[in-house]
């Protein structure tokens, strides 16, 4: 759902929103600016056949750069490289690759402390030029897509996909809430089960008069019918 579509579906299920413009004949740069001041106040959720609730204004993030909120390797420390399997990769790479460099011209004891330092001890005593090296190997990283069908995709569900961040919105509200509008959080369909959302148990029509009538901002669509 684009975010024109996003806007005029929240105007047509009766959400009042600062909407000082013709939708129709926005320009682009007015929907935009529009819509990042709506999207922080209102939730629009998608609806699926199995009552699985996503994002319906979720963007999902094009580069690791969006995905983890980082603007630039060089200010990650160890720890927080260390904490991301695919950068600690990179980075033990690089790492492994200093000390095959260094063999030829450095001395068995050099040698022997900077193996058993290991990549996060290197880091920290690495002179500013290795560091921009490394920099420059995490960023083309970071450059990248994520890997949405391994384990980084269960690493980055909850904040960086539209079903994830259905579940941890819905994680975060009040149980009364969530029984008054229908909404139950599943945590696995059985034991080992990687399922983890939010699902709705009553008509969306239901639930939309819910939330009007207790004035929650959030309002609920089938899925593919904006």
């Amino acid at each position: 759902m684009n975010r024109r579509t996003f806007l005029k579906t929240l105007v047509a299920l009766g959400a009042s929103l600062p909407l000082p413009l013709d939708l129709l004949a926005a320009t682009e740069s007015e929907i935009d600016a529009t819509w990042q001041r709506v999207r922080d106040v209102w939730g629009l959720f998608e609806v699926d056949d199995y009552g699985t609730l996503s994002y319906a204004n979720f963007e999902e993030p094009r580069t690791r750069f969006d995905a983890y909120g980082i603007d630039d390797a060089s200010e990650l420390d160890a720890s927080d490289i260390a904490r991301n399997p695919h950068l600690a990769y990179e980075a033990q790479c690089h790492y492994e690759a200093q000390i095959q460099e260094r063999l030829q011209d450095a001395d068995v004891d050099e040698i022997a402390e900077l193996a058993e330092s290991g990549w996060e001890g290197w880091l920290e005593s690495c002179s500013p030029e290795e560091r921009v090296d490394l920099d420059r190997v995490l960023n083309d990283r970071l450059a990248e897509s994520p890997d949405w069908s391994g384990y980084e995709g269960e690493l980055l569900y909850t904040g960086a996909t539209a079903q994830g961040g259905a579940y941890q919105y819905f994680l975060q509200r009040d149980v009364d809430e969530l029984d008054a509008l229908g909404v139950v959080i599943i945590e696995g369909e059985h034991p080992g089960s990687s399922y983890f959302a939010a699902e709705l148990r009553v008509p969306v029509e239901e639930a939309n008069e819910i939330a009007e009538e207790n004035g929650w901002t959030i309002r609920f669509v089938r899925e593919g019918a904006a």
